[in-house]
C-alpha cells in the first residue's frame, strides 16, 4: 500500500520534532534510518492513546532505542487505557538476541501486545507505525528506510489500521 504523493516534502527540510500530532497535515518523506528513528520516537512521545506497529522483526535500530522505549513506558504509566499492539512476522531473532521492548512488555502487560499474523499472510515487506488514529509512518520495503509520514492523516491511518486489524 503506497501512500506517497507528488506533494511529499523530504523530512530533511523539516524539523520533525516540532510537528504536532493531530495538527500538522503535511505529508513528508523519510529516507534515512535516523529520520525513521526520530519519527518513531516523536510519534511515541506524542501518543495519547496508543500505537500499532507492523514489523518483520522489531528492528532494534528503530524500536530498541532508549527514547522510543521511554515514550512507550511513560504512556503506559500515565494512561491505564493506553495500548501498544505489535504484529511481528519473525520473532525468532528477537527472542534469540533480546529486545528491551519484550522485557518492557513483561512489566507493562496488558499494555503491550505481541501477535503474529496468520501463516497464510503474504508479507509484502511493508512496515508501519500508527499513532492515535492520526499519525503514521509507512515503509513499503522493510529492507529500506524510504518512508512516507504524517502527523495528521486519518485517511491513510484508517486504511493501514483496517489492514492491521484484518491481520
Amino acid at each position: 500500500m503506497s501512500t506517497a504523493t507528488e506533494n511529499t516534502v523530504p523530512a530533511e527540510e523539516l524539523d520533525i520534532t516540532s510537528m504536532q500530532l493531530g495538527i500538522d497535515r503535511l505529508e513528508f518523506s523519510l529516507h534515512r534510518r535516523d529520520e525513521v528513528r526520530a519519527m518513531a520516537q516523536t510519534l511515541a512521545e506524542q501518543a495519547q492513546r496508543g500505537l500499532m506497529l507492523l514489523t518483520a522483526d522489531l528492528e532494534p535500530a528503530i524500536f530498541d532505542q532508549t527514547a522510543f522505549l521511554n515514550a512507550i513506558s511513560t504512556l503506559a504509566r500515565q494512561r491505564r487505557d493506553a495500548y501498544f499492539r505489535i504484529l511481528i512476522l519473525d520473532s525468532r531473532r528477537v527472542l534469540q538476541q533480546g529486545h528491551r521492548l519484550i522485557e518492557m512488555s513483561r512489566r507493562l502487560s496488558p499494555t503491550i501486545e505481541f501477535r503474529r499474523p496468520p501463516p497464510d499472510y503474504h508479507y509484502t515487506g511493508n512496515t508501519y507505525l500508527l499513532c492515535d488514529d492520526m499519525g503514521y509512518f509507512s515503509r513499503p520495503m522493510s529492507s529500506r528506510y524510504e518512508s512516507t509520514a504524517s502527523f495528521n492523516n486519518p485517511g491513510v491511518v484508517g486504511k493501514l489500521k483496517k489492514n492491521f486489524m484484518e491481520l
